[in-house]
């Protein structure tokens, strides 16, 4: 994708001797050229028309681009140095996908950019790579599956412009802490929290404590408290996490009250 940008001078009567597109300048010194910039190196070129027009083409665009470009032109005139302002803004956006759960087994894939689109455009979605024909807008319902998936998803006419792929995962690194932290004694209060990675995001967490004959669920939220703690709460709890794809446990913690 390219991007042209026209300065729109005016006529100032004096021949132009040097054209400047910027957004920075050196320290205590002039602009700096765009073309001499390496973040932009092979991707810029001017236009000139005339000598006193000259457009400023941006390839491959990339979202760091979004940035105040100002033109300064230098002409035979002693001080005939100018610059205009305030410049021109120019924002990029790069496609993004979202992933959330809705239930029954299925995922809810979202392709969502800030940019203007055309009515009704039409989205091309990526499954590890290859097109999923089935959908064409930006949003799409599909089956949750385990493993290692990525999507990724583009606008028709931009086929080659993909928002950087999302991977979609079951529960990993699920970690069970006891707070306050240190020595717990009786007559506290405590709470067990769990969290965990998960995409699309954890669905359910689950509390256990565990038992010779059978691990006790105690709740089904993501924090478990307890108030007025006594010894008969001392022991080992871990907490699960669920999604749509799969679970999984974290390491057990003891609880020891003193």
């Amino acid at each position: 994708m390219a991007v042209v940008v026209n300065p729109g001078l005016d006529r100032s009567g004096h021949k132009v001797i040097k054209s400047v597109w910027f957004i920075k300048k050196h320290i205590n010194d002039g602009p700096v050229d765009v073309r001499e910039d390496k973040e932009y190196q092979g991707r810029v070129q001017y236009t000139q028309s005339s000598q006193n027009d000259c457009s400023l083409r941006i390839t491959n665009l990339r979202e760091r681009d979004a940035q105040t470009y100002r033109f300064r032109f230098h002409t035979d005139h002693p001080t005939g140095k100018y610059t205009g302002k305030p410049g021109v803004t120019l924002s990029v956006t790069d496609l993004k996908v979202t992933v959330s759960g809705s239930g029954s087994g299925q995922i809810e894939l979202n392709c969502i950019t800030t940019c203007s689109l055309s009515n009704n455009p039409t989205y091309i979605w990526y499954k590890n790579g290859q097109r999923v024909s089935e959908c064409k807008s930006a949003s799409c319902s599909v089956a949750a599956v385990g493993g290692a998936v990525s999507y990724s998803c583009a606008v028709e006419g931009h086929d080659s412009l993909l928002s950087p792929p999302v991977c979609e995962y079951s529960p990993k690194n699920t970690s069970a802490v006891v707070l306050p932290s240190g020595d717990t004694v009786e007559g506290d209060s405590v709470t067990l929290s769990c969290s965990s990675d998960a995409n699309p995001p954890v669905l359910t967490y689950s509390w256990f404590k565990q038992s010779t004959a059978a691990d006790t669920l105690l709740t089904t939220d993501q924090n478990y408290s307890i108030s007025n703690i006594s010894s008969q709460h001392s022991g080992l709890y871990y907490c699960t996490a669920h999604n749509q794809l799969g679970h999984h446990n974290s390491t057990p913690t003891h609880l020891d009250v003193l």
